[in-house]
């Protein structure tokens, strides 16, 4: 088994998309990109296809790594293996490559994301020299209706997300980071009240995500965050609203005072430090 690698770049768009598919085939949860939903995720989350990697394997395509970058901070956002080769090593030897490649070109922070549950995945990385920064957790609330509508007003999605870098985390998940809200585009949506805000996905459709949920610094304590969820409920009633699994664990508390239950499938936010 002769084992290789090429820049991502050197492919058609739509053979990464069907690579990416087959290589999460099977996987913990379901995991489907079409062309449009690729392209997003390139221009949201920051992809460089040109660092990113195809894994060869005797010359055919049989895996994938997906290496986002901003500054000196890289974060793998996606790498699979097709099924007939996982359980060979060529997972351990593909990480090799990309934490080398990552160093040869400076960066001094490597992260990533990977599902808790996913205990092989988990080792690989750890293995790797990967450690948690944090747990991150996903939550619902099923045809949700609310009483308090206070007034809220549309906020541009950049300014959301310079919002998020002056008020937030300073190691935000790279989904929840300000350069990754400010890329979104409508229909996804930006609200404020006050000194409370949040962005959430297409509010006109039934099952709605929230990706973003913030108060100024000078105003926390005052439960703002979840008041700004119960009227933002209240404004799109009956919808079902999905949290997904890349908020910290930190944000329990305030999705449990809004009626949010969490669900089972959570995460390890990781890192490398490279320099």
């Amino acid at each position: 088994m002769t084992l290789d690698i090429r820049p991502a770049s050197d492919y058609p768009l739509p053979d990464l998309a069907h690579l990416l598919n087959l290589s999460f085939e099977n996987y913990l949860v379901p995991v489907t990109f079409n062309l449009l939903q690729f392209l997003t995720m390139i221009r949201k989350d920051s992809v460089d296809l040109a660092a990113s990697r195809v894994l060869l394997v005797d010359e055919q395509p049989a895996g994938i790594a997906l290496i986002a970058r901003r500054g000196w901070t890289s974060r793998l956002a996606a790498m699979g293996i097709v099924q007939s080769m996982r359980g060979k090593g060529t997972g351990s030897w593909f990480m090799e490559h990309l934490i080398r490649e990552a160093r040869e070109r400076n960066d001094r922070d490597m992260v990533l994301e990977v599902i808790e549950q996913n205990a092989s995945a988990v080792k690989l990385y750890q293995k790797c020299g990967f450690h948690s920064v944090r747990r991150l957790i996903g939550l619902i609330r099923k045809a949700a209706k609310e009483q308090m509508k206070k007034s809220i007003t549309e906020l541009d999605l950049r300014e959301a997300g310079s919002l998020i870098s002056q008020h937030g985390l300073s190691d935000l998940p790279w989904q929840l980071a300000g350069e990754t809200i400010a890329h979104l585009n409508p229909p996804a949506q930006a609200y404020r009240n006050g000194s409370a805000m949040v962005v959430i996905s297409n509010p006109n459709v039934e099952h709605v995500v929230i990706w973003s949920l913030l108060v100024e610094t000078q105003a926390r304590g005052q439960q703002l965050s979840v008041d700004m969820l119960k009227s933002l409920i209240a404004h799109h009633p009956g919808k079902t609203w999905h949290v997904p699994a890349i908020f910290p664990e930190e944000f329990l508390k305030i999705f449990d005072r809004a009626g949010f239950e969490k669900e089972e499938l959570t995460q390890w936010q990781m890192r490398l430090v490279l320099a």
